[in-house]
């Protein structure tokens, strides 16, 4: 069994924001509050500790709580920073996941954790019944020289990473939507919606 307090989380908020004009996507609003504060507040009572992974407004970030964390070697993509981020992760395990997927299920890393832990292997991602959701992943933290390795030989995709280490999906098909990230502005309206929808029904 792996316990909470053994867990840090790493929430990856570094990326350029290409597909919407540069915008700092993490710091867009859904429900009338930031897509990372989504993320921060589902997080935090699943992890002992938040770390955020972040190259832009890092006073803003600051305001969360936890410590931030910028690209050691700019450029490597979300593995970069979250290459960077377990430097400063002194638990056994981390968990990562994206800035701007405010419907991250509340109950993700425990379930990560007793596959991880049942199967004996290094990293537990997320399988959503249609596509492999690499980027919300559970691993031990002493895969970074693994990763930092990786990334020297040019490696970038998460997938890829994932694939050469000890790894298992977890099954999570029956919350196919709760993955969901911003990439455009219509991914943006949709969020917004539900959000204020499922604060309608609290």
């Amino acid at each position: 069994m792996i316990d909470r307090a053994t867990i840090t989380g790493v929430i990856l908020c570094g990326g350029e924001g290409r597909r919407m004009g540069g915008r700092e996507k993490p710091l867009e609003t859904a429900g009338g509050v930031a897509l990372v504060a989504h993320v921060h507040a589902r997080l935090a009572t699943q992890v002992e500790y938040l770390v955020v992974s972040a190259n832009r407004q890092h006073e803003v970030y600051a305001q969360l709580g936890g410590r931030v964390i910028a690209d050691e070697r700019p450029g490597l993509g979300p593995l970069g920073g979250l290459h960077s981020a377990l430097g400063a992760v002194t638990t056994e395990f981390a968990f990562c996941c994206p800035g701007d997927a405010p419907l991250l299920p509340s109950t993700l890393v425990a379930r990560l954790a007793d596959a991880l832990a049942d199967s004996g292997a290094d990293v537990a991602t997320v399988h959503d019944g249609i596509r492999h959701q690499p980027l919300f992943m559970l691993l031990r933290t002493e895969r970074r020289q693994s990763l930092g390795l990786f990334l020297d030989r040019g490696g970038r995709a998460a997938h890829d990473w994932v694939a050469s280490e000890r790894h298992i999906q977890l099954d999570a098909s029956r919350e196919a939507g709760s993955f969901e990230n911003v990439n455009s502005e219509a991914d943006l309206r949709r969020l917004d919606a539900l959000l204020i929808l499922a604060g309608a029904d609290a």
